[in-house]
């Protein structure tokens, strides 16, 4: 009979009882001192909750205006056959001089197939491919016809007056790399090298929300307690600049059980939803109320100017990003060309980094420190030097009209004189 070890009785395991734990989106970024992120870091956090859509082949005009994914080269030559330059005479160039290297004064005419054979010289019209054993052209001009003969006036050396095979593309020549933008006259490089499909990445199709009690589109009767929607077709309008392919509509209500439902029937087509109102609180708040019932939600205080709240959630069953930009026109506009234009960038697989240019300020700016404030503005060329000035109107959507740039006063920046350097993103860059 067995000896339970030591004499002591085996216990039952204890059950552990697992804890779910509630998902949530990744520890944000800190605070400055005034309890604000900055904007860079709020980028770099949304720039983190994304990555770029999976690539797949497509035919060449499909391809157009979208990110390539592999880089391409040549698949022949072009000219695929060595061709005459001129009409003339194809011909051995070595057979035009004699043993002492002069000039011969004659050669045969062959009007046969085949390579042509030595002694001899074929006819050939410009662009026709040149017989086996021909190595250049003798033009016209440079003989004279007498019967099955041909007297010779001048020589020429080899390479001639010929389009010789590969030079202006030889096959496994590169054409294009991983990153760039397939453009029209890529397409037309791609089609002559021999390329009929490449592997890009989709443009990202951003589905833009426009939503609040009372709003309603352009065109339609407008009662007194209602908003004619601007914003949604300006943020939309903007998305496509990006790059996006846009999705658009509007909801005239800020009950949260018809967004929802209005939101989620979009994600089957969405990469990316962008949601603006007409500038009431309330509308925005049901947003996100309504974005926290459907997703992850991060709401923050950023600093920047205009556009200090901000909201992103990852929504739906496949977590789809989405943005609640601010209801002052100004404030969404600056918003998305803060983050949902480097997020479209993201998607697409470009770079999502926007390019700071330098010019010179016309007049001043005043700044707080520890914000980013983004100032409209219009920059022209004045005798190779960009002058930036910044532009005011009273109405918001007349000076987004107006300006071409956005002007950057960096968190460290209080004021900027005039004549001095001042930095600025233009807007609907490439």
């Amino acid at each position: 009979m067995g000896m339970a070890w030591f004499g002591r009785k085996k216990e039952a395991p204890l059950e552990v009882e697992e804890v779910e734990v509630a998902p949530s989106l990744p520890e944000p970024p800190p605070l400055n001192e005034a309890g604000l992120r900055s904007m860079q870091d709020h980028v770099d956090y949304l720039l983190g909750l994304v990555e770029p859509l999976n690539p797949f082949g497509m035919g060449l005009l499909e391809a157009w205006d979208q990110v390539l994914c592999e880089d391409l080269e040549s698949l022949v030559d072009v000219p695929a056959h060595t061709t005459a330059l001129v009409d003339g005479y194809a011909v051995r160039a070595a057979d035009l001089v004699d043993e002492d290297n002069q000039r011969v004064e004659s050669m045969q005419l062959f009007d046969g197939e085949g390579r042509i054979p030595v002694g001899a010289i074929k006819h050939v019209t410009v662009g026709e491919k040149l017989p086996p054993g021909a190595t250049a052209v003798l033009p016209s001009t440079f003989i004279a016809l007498e019967g099955e003969l041909a007297r010779v006036f001048e020589t020429v050396t080899d390479g001639e007056y010929v389009r010789s095979a590969g030079e202006h593309l030889s096959a496994g020549e590169p054409l294009m790399r991983v990153g760039e933008v397939v453009g029209a006259r890529h397409i037309g490089l791609l089609a002559g090298a021999g390329i009929d499909k490449v592997f890009v990445r989709p443009k990202p199709r951003v589905v833009v929300v426009g939503s609040g009690e009372g709003l309603v589109e352009p065109g339609r009767p407008v009662d007194a307690d209602q908003t004619i929607d601007a914003n949604s077709f300006l943020i939309a309008a903007a998305a496509r600049a990006a790059g996006a392919r846009v999705f658009h509509i509007v909801v005239g209500s800020n009950n949260h059980a018809e967004l929802a439902q209005h939101v989620t029937d979009q994600l089957i087509r969405a990469d990316l939803v962008i949601s603006t109102t007409g500038g009431r609180r309330e509308d925005y708040e049901a947003m996100v109320q309504t974005m926290s019932g459907i997703g992850l939600v991060d709401s923050a205080q950023v600093a920047m100017t205009p556009g200090r709240t901000q909201t992103f959630g990852l929504i739906g069953e496949d977590n789809i990003p989405m943005i609640m930009l601010p209801g002052n026109p100004v404030s969404a506009y600056v918003s998305f060309q803060a983050f949902g234009w480097p997020l479209i960038r993201k998607l697409a697989g470009a770079d999502p980094q926007r390019k700071l240019h330098r010019g010179i300020a016309r007049t001043g700016f005043r700044s707080l420190e520890g914000q980013t404030h983004l100032l409209r503005g219009i920059v022209t060329n004045e005798s190779g030097i960009n002058r930036v000035a910044q532009v005011s109107r009273q109405h918001a959507l007349s000076e987004l009209a107006e300006a071409n740039v956005l002007i950057v006063l960096d968190e460290q920046t209080a004021q900027v004189r005039a004549g001095e350097s001042v930095y600025y993103w233009k807007l609907d860059e490439d």
